[in-house]
This record gives structure tokens, sequence and C-alpha cells, in this order.
């Protein structure tokens, strides 16, 4: 548990995004004027709004030209006075320190080469921000005028940008984009008779303006298309959750229904005097089944148990002899291999020749390995008793409606339907731990575990039979229940496991804690128009 909270931890603060621990501030308003001039310049300015909590250093501005574009004369200032820039590559570095305050920074550049003109038209089309961008402008203005009052051919924006011409006066176009999130595009485009710009260089000698409008009908029909489909998904996804829903449940109540009837089989089997179970299972796989794992206390039942089956004899209440290796499973063999070939080297197994054992180093990790193959016997035989139903169509209905489920979570994000696609992902996950985790319990699994589950803390074993008493005793003693202590008069039969299980289990105990400790430590640029491109920040 401790590793994997340690590694919970880690994997937290791996993956964690850097900016967390950066400067932390928010982009209130930008306000961005290009001015286009004859010759096919733009000159830009812009504004921007930040407020800051705690300490800072200035703000950042990424400018990604377009292709055969450069950006050139990057100046700042706040009310009128010059700040410092400094340029890295395509970021702009703008000093002004400070803590706890709100600054509006004014930025102004040229684009050279920024409008394209053609035959007919000429275009400012460019990306004042792309999907690098890892701030939010929480309030965007983008204002676009033409050298002189003239008609505007064409005016759209592309994504965050789609839809957001607020008004066209004169040539002027304003663009109002309001809250665009970090790491989105929106590239805008605006055309105007080519006349306006004779100074400006030819781009291509080609008539551009009907592939403009025809983009924008293209455009606008693709909008149109997406906003009709979210309609048409908006109207199935209650259906499809539904259906969805209703299947979860149906699932559910044929996993209680199933339950309840096996149940009522196994209570009419159950011997209402109680005894110990009749099964072929062995006790450490009894003991796995209920407690779901092994412990050191399953290695002293296990051996002890060894002792009752008469296959070693007890010598003394620290030490066994070793009798016989004709065993009934492949775990108790590994069992005795470990105790009396590789900790004993004899035919004898003192509890000193484990502690002799591990105060070799050398034998840490060969002791956890042994432990683990013991393990792994147990699990196998455990495995070959098939005590769970496979419940093959219960599943498939769970992995089929799981794989729907999957779907509808990516046809729901894609349409932006995003209450309905949290639905389908609750669902999703319910049908994938459903088809994978579901496996009931047969007849014979559940009268074994209602036999067993009383075993762990009531003394009724103790009015049976002698020869029921000793295994439900050491079942007790492998799932950790019992304690010397818990006893005060030693006339009984079973007590002499009980003394033996008290001397080897601290032994035990002390001897996994110590090698697992051991054998631990010995372990070992621009995505928009054209190219360009461009983000905010600070520092």
């Amino acid at each position: 548990m401790k590793k994997m909270l340690g590694f919970c931890i880690f994997l937290f603060f791996f993956l964690i995004p850097t900016n967390v621990w950066a400067v932390d501030f928010s982009i209130e308003s930008t306000d961005i004027t290009a001015e286009l001039r004859q010759d096919g310049q733009v000159d830009v300015t812009e504004t921007h709004t930040y407020q800051f909590d705690g300490d800072f250093n200035g703000i950042t501005r990424t400018l990604i030209p377009k292709e055969n574009a450069t950006i050139k004369n990057v100046q700042a200032s706040e009310n009128g006075a010059k700040l410092k820039v400094k340029k890295e590559g395509d970021l702009y570095k703008v000093y002004r320190g400070g803590s706890d305050e709100t600054v509006t920074v004014d930025l102004t550049y040229t684009i050279s080469q920024g409008v394209e003109r053609f035959e007919d038209v000429a275009q400012f089309y460019h990306p004042f921000f792309d999907d690098s961008n890892e701030a939010t402008y929480e309030k965007m203005t983008i204002t676009v005028v033409p050298p002189e009052p003239a008609e505007v051919k064409a005016a759209f924006g592309y994504d965050e940008a789609y839809d957001t011409v607020e008004s066209i006066d004169n040539g002027t176009v304003v663009f109002r984009l309001g809250e665009v999130q970090s790491e989105e595009k929106g590239d805008i485009r605006v055309a105007y008779d080519a006349s306006l710009f004779p100074e400006a260089s030819l781009t291509a000698e080609k008539p551009m303006l009907d592939q403009i409008l025809a983009e924008k009908e293209r455009m606008d029909a693709e909008v149109a298309a997406k906003i009709a489909a979210k309609e048409k998904w908006s109207s199935a996804a209650p259906v499809i959750v539904g259906v969805l829903l209703l299947t979860a449940v149906g699932l559910i109540v044929q996993a209680i229904w199933r339950k309840r009837q096996t149940g009522f089989e196994v209570e009419r089997q159950l011997n209402s005097n109680g005894r110990f179970p009749d099964t072929n299972m062995s006790l450490p796989a009894m003991l796995l089944f209920t407690a779901g794992s092994l412990k050191t206390s399953t290695v002293i039942a296990s051996l002890l148990e060894l002792e009752r089956k008469g296959k070693i004899k007890k010598v003394s209440d620290e030490e066994f002899e070793l009798i016989s290796r004709k065993t009934d499973y492949e775990h108790e063999t590994r069992l005795i291999e470990w105790l009396f070939d590789d900790i004993a080297s004899s035919t004898t197994f003192h509890i000193d020749d484990l502690e002799r054992y591990v105060e070799e180093k050398k034998n840490h990790e060969k002791y956890q390995r042994s432990f683990s193959m013991w393990k792994e016997a147990v699990r196998k035989e455990y495995k070959q008793n098939n005590l769970t139903e496979k419940a093959v169509k219960t599943r498939w209905v769970s992995g089929i409606a799981g794989l729907v489920s999957f779907i509808s979570i990516i046809l729901f994000a894609y349409h932006g339907l995003f209450l309905w696609m949290f639905s389908s992902t609750l669902l999703f996950v319910f049908f994938l731990i459903f088809a994978i985790a579901y496996r009931p319990l047969n007849e014979e699994g559940r009268r074994v575990k209602e036999e067993l589950t009383p075993l762990k803390l009531s003394d009724e074993w103790k009015s049976w039979d002698k020869e029921e008493q000793v295994p439900a005793l050491l079942y007790q003693i492998g799932a950790g229940k019992r304690k010397m202590s818990a006893y005060a008069a030693p006339n009984n039969d079973w007590m002499v496991y009980l003394l033996l299980a008290e001397t080897f289990q601290s032994g035990f105990d002390q001897a996994d804690q110590h090698t697992a400790v051991s054998a631990a430590g010995s372990a070992g640029g621009g995505t928009g128009a054209g190219g360009g491109g461009g983000g905010s920040g600070a520092f």
C-alpha cells in the first residue's frame, strides 16, 4: 500500500503540467488592431491586460510569421513608457516585474508582406494565435483597418474566430472573439479590392475572390452539418444512454437473482449441525479462496497440515522431521523442498535453521523467490477447483454494452454533448469492470464459502468431532485469527498445533519482513494560416 501511494505521488508530480509551478496569472482582455498599409505591410498594436497573483518578471508573446512574411520592430510600453524586450526565436519577453498587480502592456510590431495581393483582391489572412498557445484569453477583440475606407469583399474567421464578425464600418472589420481557451486556434481573413494596395507586390497572377467565397461557403456548410448532426445526436443521446442504463440495471438484477438462487440451493444442502467443508481443496487453497491472499500464517498452517497428514513428524516444539515426500498437491512438495532442502538442508527442520538462513544476505532473494513459487503453486491448485461460473453470456452482454458505450463517448465528445459523454463514460467503466470481474460463485464455491466464513472467528468447531477440530483450528491459524493467549487450558488435542503455530509464527514473520526489505532494496511551431500563429504567457 505504501509503495502504491508513493508511486501515485511520484506520478502526480511527474505528470502535472509544468506551468502549474510557473507565474500565476490571467489575461483579462486582449485588443489587437491591424492597420493595413498600401505597400502590404501591416502595423499591429496589441493591448494585453494581465492580472498577476504573486511575483512576476514580465509577459511573453510568441509571434510566428506566416510563410513569406516577417515580423519586425517589436516594441513594448506601459502608459507610454518603453519596456525592455528580449527575443528568443519566435518568443518575445517583455520585462516588467512586480507582485499582485494588474498590468496593461502595449505591444507594437510590423508584419512585412502581411497583405497578399492577387489580380482582383488583396487579403489579410493571419493567425494571431494557434493551438500551441498555453494561455487563455478571457476577452479578445481583433480589428482590421484598411488603408482608406473601402468595401469589404469578404470577412470571416476560422475555428474560434468563426462567426465572430461584429461589425463592418467603412472597411473596418471588428472580430469579437470573447473567451479563447488555451490550445485553440482561430485565423481571421479579410479581403478588399486589390486597387487599395497599389504598392504591394503581387503574390500570384490569378483571381482569388471566388476561391475565398467558395472557402466561406464550404466552411458554412460544414458548420451547418455539424449543428444538424449535434441536434440529431442530442435527440438520440437520451435513448442510447437510457438503453445502456437499463442494460446495466438488468445485469445487476440478474447477478443478484443468480446469487440468491445459488444461495437457496446451498442453504438446502448445508448441514445444520455444522462441519468442516467436505471438499477436494487443500487448506492453503481454502485460505486463498476466502482471504484473497497468502501470508506467513498460511505457511504455518500448511506446515502443520503436513504434520496432521503424517508427512512430517513433530520432534519437539521447535523441530519437525521429514517422514514422506509423497504429497497430495504440488505446493506441499514445494513447501517440503523449501523448508527441508533449501533452508535446513536436512531431513529435520528446526526454527533455528530459518534464523541462520536469513542471516545470510545471499539467501534473501532466494527465500522470497521460493515463497512466491509456493504461492503460485497454491493459486494453480485453487484455479483447478472451478469454484466460479464463467457466465459467458452475461459477460458478453456487458462487453457489447461497453463497446456501445465507448463508441457513444467518442460521438458525444465530437458533437460537444459533454453531459451525455460523461454519462456514457460512467456506464463504460461499469460495463468494463463487470465484463472483466464478474465471476459468480457456483454452488460448490458458495457452499465452501458459506461453511468457511463463520470459522474465521466462531468457536463452534470446538463441539465438532475430533477429526474435524484440527482442520478448523489450522484454518483459523492460517487466517491469522488464533493466538495462544486466547486459551487457558492446554488439555485439548488441538492445543499442540496451537503451541507449534505460536513458536514458528514469529520466526517466519521476521524472516519474511527481513528478506522482503533486502530483496526490494537490490531491485532496481505555428499551426495557423501559412504556418503562422503564436500565443501569450508570463514569466
